[in-house]
């Protein structure tokens, strides 16, 4: 039985405060440029960047040379990264992009065919390595910007850090429904998971049921990849939202097994009285980019968003998962890096002067891959131990 992602999510609804300004990376370029020339002070930078929503991808190298004006660790520097993880579903400039010939058909096959293998049999199979899982949360919930000032709304800031030591296995096996309650009833935030494969497993068996087609080749650090976009209806998604009508109700999400595939899910666990609380569960269709290898078919990066009604509890529910080279030992293995989990609550003008945060963004990175291995030595003159 394959287990898929699933999100985890504790907050209440609100409204946003102020409507971000939509622009390219040209035009953030062109107003960051504008503000240095004005030496313009570094959270004041900040809270420009923090007001711009962008319309298409702040790839890395763009992202590298915006950050190259301001000081490592500054707000402004945070800014410029949060903005590029908030953009990071959407594509890049035209002009980044290789002027490189679409493949043929057949080749497209192929390079799909060897895809759902890999996501079939190499993923699934990776050793039981053990690695160190950082998680840094951000909201918009309000905040001081001035020591003893009264908290506003000022986009997203770092809300929570946590790092642990995770087993590949552990993260297979341990979806929120075989753990105890009361380890997620520990945690605040968005939580995400699914990067080990049960992801990419719930898109590649789902999109059997849609539609994929070919987007553009793109440059990434491990060379070319092959962009190709997928759509899956809701009558083929396993992507399930959960949400309550009791408005101070907490939202929990997680992964139910179902059949052969299990649900990917959004649900809530309530703060109040079961009674007073009414349950909304939808499975909205979903759609997304994988980037491969173009010859061997490994699966590089996967992005994946919920396609949302105006009368759905989210008004977002996007996730990102990036695959990278890992030296472990003596080998070397495609293993997850990063992820991204961003999520927004849908509008509602009864909370607007509520504190509580409507946007959600979770950063995790995988680190430091390791076998789980232990060694002795062998004391040849016991009479003398060193």
């Amino acid at each position: 039985m394959r287990r898929l992602i699933f999100f985890v999510l504790l907050a209440s609804t609100a409204l946003t405060a102020g409507a971000a300004k939509r622009g390219t990376v040209a035009q953030l370029d062109q107003a960051l440029t504008a503000a240095y020339a004005e030496h313009k002070a570094d959270a004041d930078i900040a809270r420009q960047i923090g007001n711009m929503e962008l319309s298409e991808r702040l790839t890395e190298p763009a992202l590298i040379r915006l950050s190259a004006h301001v000081a490592a660790g500054s707000k402004a520097a945070l800014a410029l990264e949060l903005l590029a993880d908030q953009s990071a579903f959407l594509d890049p400039p035209a002009s980044d992009l290789p002027a490189a010939a679409a493949p043929d058909g057949a080749t497209q096959q192929r390079m799909l065919a060897a895809a759902q293998h890999y996501g079939a049999q190499t993923l699934p199979r990776l050793p039981n390595f053990l690695a160190t899982r950082t998680i840094n949360r951000y909201d918009d919930s309000a905040q001081e910007l001035k020591k003893g000032g009264w908290p506003v709304r000022a986009g997203l800031h770092l809300v929570d850090t946590s790092s642990r030591e995770i087993s590949v296995r552990d993260e297979r096996e341990n979806q929120p429904p075989t753990q105890g309650s009361a380890v997620w009833q520990q945690q605040i935030g968005l939580i995400s998971g699914g990067e080990f494969g049960t992801t990419l497993g719930m898109i590649l068996a789902d999109t059997a049921h849609g539609r994929v087609a070919w987007s553009h080749w793109e440059q990434t650090a491990q060379g070319p990849a092959a962009v190709f976009q997928y759509s899956v209806p809701n009558s083929a998604s396993h992507f399930e939202l959960i949400s309550t009508l009791e408005r101070e109700a907490a939202i929990e999400g997680f992964a139910s097994p179902g059949g052969s595939r299990g649900i990917a899910s959004i649900g809530v666990r309530p703060n109040n009285a079961p009674s007073r609380t009414s349950i909304l569960r939808i499975r909205p269709a979903y759609h997304g980019s994988i980037w491969l290898d173009p010859e061997t078919g490994t699966v590089l990066r996967i992005t994946m968003e919920a396609e949302l009604k105006d009368s759905d509890p989210f008004r977002k529910a996007a996730i990102l998962v990036e695959y990278g080279s890992v030296q472990i030992g003596d080998g070397e293995f495609i293993c997850p890096v990063r992820s991204l989990a961003l999520s927004d609550a849908a509008a509602n003008t009864q909370d607007i002067t509520e504190d509580v945060p409507t946007r959600w963004l979770n950063e995790t990175l995988f680190t430091g891959y390791h076998r789980f291995a232990s060694t002795t030595r062998v004391l040849t003159d016991a009479a003398n131990p060193q």
